[in-house]
């Protein structure tokens, strides 16, 4: 294993920084399926942490299905078939792309609220000024029975031209940010991971395009270990970012 040092003033905790760097050589191919990873002594030895912080972060690899332990013989990386780690084209609605891929994605409706405020930071990250009444549903969306994020979402309900009634095929125009944020406590516990792993937050507003009014306001948190997002786009050659190095 070539050196890696451990960051003790990183806002990433010690096992997630073992965990991430695990995990990246087992997608380089350093530690192939079928492969036993180095024991936990070795890794105690080589990463410069507690024997509790390994065992923590080869859990999370377990968790991901990464790996699998055999008592008495140690950690093996599983098939690649085995891993929890879905592509998602950020430009087309994430269920319908991995059900046609043979995945079993569904999103389970854990809360709801008829009338709900948005959350002050969350109106802080979106250009509008009156949201009105909405209604609010707490989702987990799971693939394969293994939870990859929380959804938390916002829709406008009888608000001008918005309401249970709008026309199926309204054109809605959706704009996203995305952040790197740390689990909580809370979507730890419904994610069935640990607390501060990285997550990839991405909040969603989609509006009526004729008038703007706001349909719906969504926030996902994604277990950032199990999702890989793409998208794909047209262009041309002098609209590549470094054309400057095109002959």
């Amino acid at each position: 294993m070539e050196p890696f040092a451990v960051e003790h003033d990183s806002p990433l905790t010690a096992w997630g920084q073992v965990h991430r760097d695990i995990r990246r050589r087992i997608d380089a191919g350093e530690f192939p399926p079928g492969s036993r990873i180095p024991s936990e002594a070795d890794l105690v030895a080589r990463y410069g942490v507690s024997r509790v912080t390994v065992r923590r972060a080869i859990e999370a690899l377990g968790t991901d299905g990464y790996v699998h332990s055999r008592r008495g013989s140690g950690t093996f990386v599983n098939a690649r078939e085995d891993l929890i780690r879905c592509e998602v084209d950020l430009l087309r609605p994430w269920r319908e792309q991995l059900l046609a891929s043979g995945y079993v994605a569904r999103s389970r409706l854990l809360e709801y609220e008829r009338h709900a405020v948005v959350p002050e930071d969350l109106r802080r990250r979106v250009e509008y000024d009156h949201f009105g009444a909405l209604s609010f549903g707490l989702h987990l969306q799971e693939v394969n029975g293994v939870a990859i994020a929380i959804t938390e979402s916002w829709i406008a309900v009888g608000t001008g031209t918005v309401d249970w009634e709008m026309p199926r095929n309204a054109i809605v125009t959706a704009s996203s940010s995305v952040n790197v944020v740390f689990a909580h406590a809370r979507q730890a516990q419904l994610l069935a991971t640990y607390h501060d792993v990285p997550l990839l937050e991405i909040v969603t507003a989609s509006r009526l395009r004729e008038t703007g009014e706001l349909v719906e306001l969504a926030r996902t948190a994604w277990v950032a270990s199990r999702v890989r997002f793409t998208y794909r786009r047209t262009l041309t050659a002098g609209q590549i970012d470094m054309s400057e190095l095109l002959p």
